[in-house]
């Protein structure tokens, strides 16, 4: 399949992360300039990814990649949105965490990417004012390539996969926790444990 392209929330939006997720070691790089490399746990590198690049494989538990908190990471009041790629093959019991920044218990609010029992996407975010979230149709769990863009605007949140877009209108308020952003898992604990492969992760503010 042609995969989307991680477009940005608007004209103005601005990268301040982008992770494509061939390496090797022992760390995730940021190629977007702004320093913010994660570390990775328990990842299978070097799997195949979406073109001719390599992917992150997490079939481990606890397996994921934990990027420190950061002022950039955090919404607070702007657009903001973040795109991945993924692909699995099994629908989870419960649900997949595929990226997450704050628990719904966490002070400063949350937003997360996450793969239902029906292996549809669903984006959330939880602010000051309200929780928003945005479900995808249909199952992801076929084992090919798919596209996931999260987006939160002052009045909305949406989520975008495969160039299909449902939206919800809602204003959620700001957003910023202290937590770090994981991928692949919802904490270092391995809870609701992704299963397959992530390929190339941007996040956008603005």
């Amino acid at each position: 399949m042609t995969l989307a392209a991680a477009a940005p929330a608007s004209a103005a939006s601005t990268q301040v992360a982008l992770w494509n997720m061939g390496d090797t070691g022992s760390t995730m790089a940021d190629a977007s300039g702004h320093g913010h490399t994660g570390t990775l746990h328990n990842v299978s590198t070097g799997q195949p990814g979406t073109s001719s690049g390599k992917a992150f494989g997490f079939f481990s538990h606890p397996s994921y990649v934990s990027v420190p908190s950061s002022s950039e990471l955090n919404p607070g009041t702007s657009s903001f949105s973040f795109t991945l790629h993924v692909k699995f093959s099994a629908k989870p019991s419960g649900d997949y965490d595929v990226l997450r920044k704050g628990l719904s218990t966490t002070d400063g609010g949350s937003y997360k990417v996450e793969i239902l029992a029906g292996g549809n996407a669903f984006c959330d975010f939880r602010g000051s004012s309200a929780q928003g979230s945005a479900s995808s149709s249909g199952s992801l769990a076929d084992n090919a390539w798919h596209t996931i863009t999260c987006a939160r605007t002052s009045s909305s949140v949406k989520v975008t996969v495969d160039g299909k877009t449902s939206s919800k209108s809602v204003s959620t308020g700001s957003i910023s926790n202290s937590g770090s952003l994981y991928i692949g898992a919802k904490s270092s604990s391995g809870d609701d444990q992704y299963r397959g492969l992530v390929d190339r992760v941007s996040v956008n503010r603005g």
